[in-house]
């Protein structure tokens, strides 16, 4: 019964998130904003593509922690992108999905309200890894040995920590 649910949760997420990008559509067409439409049709696009990819990394938990992220958190949006050829990273998936809760949790946690709050999370893949980056812009009050524990991961770099941005890279070798 709960995957029942599940699903009818999901279908009725996709559908409101569909009708959203439809009233932008319709509003920006009845304000004759044709170069806004064209934007907006490509950003859903360039977002469908990377949901599709994103699947291909056969790591079921991390892929339906990202792709419902945003049905569950109001104050830090979060985009995807996706380069290279994917991969699986299916054996990496438990700590991948510890990784990528830490962070957003920490992030949340951390950012302020007040602001819009933006985390593009990155997956790059080439020949004989996966890089993903974490690049928070926002208004964030965090201090740097407060990612002590998870930067004592030595595939885990924090690169850049400001009041407004936070960057961090993590890698996963290709089995």
């Amino acid at each position: 019964m709960d995957s029942q649910l599940d699903v009818l949760k999901a279908l009725r997420q996709t559908r409101h998130d569909w009708l959203n990008v439809m009233q932008l559509i319709k509003g920006n067409l009845a304000l004759k904003r044709y170069d806004r439409i064209d934007e907006i049709i490509d950003q859903v696009t360039q977002q469908s593509v990377c949901e599709s990819k994103i699947t291909e990394i056969k790591a079921d938990s991390v892929v339906y922690f990202l792709l419902t992220y945003n049905w569950f958190s109001n104050k830090v949006k979060l985009e995807m992108d996706v380069a290279g050829d994917v991969f699986s990273l299916e054996k990496d998936e438990v700590q991948l999905l510890r990784l990528c809760k830490q962070i957003t949790e920490k992030l949340t946690e951390g950012s302020s309200s007040e602001s819009e709050n933006h985390l593009l999370l990155t997956f790059l893949f080439t020949d004989d890894e996966c890089k993903i980056t974490f690049d928070f812009q926002g208004h964030l009050h965090i201090e740097d040995q407060e990612w002590d524990e998870m930067l004592a991961d030595s595939n885990v770099k924090l690169v850049e920590l400001v009041e407004n941005e936070c960057v961090i890279v993590a890698s996963f070798l290709r089995s």
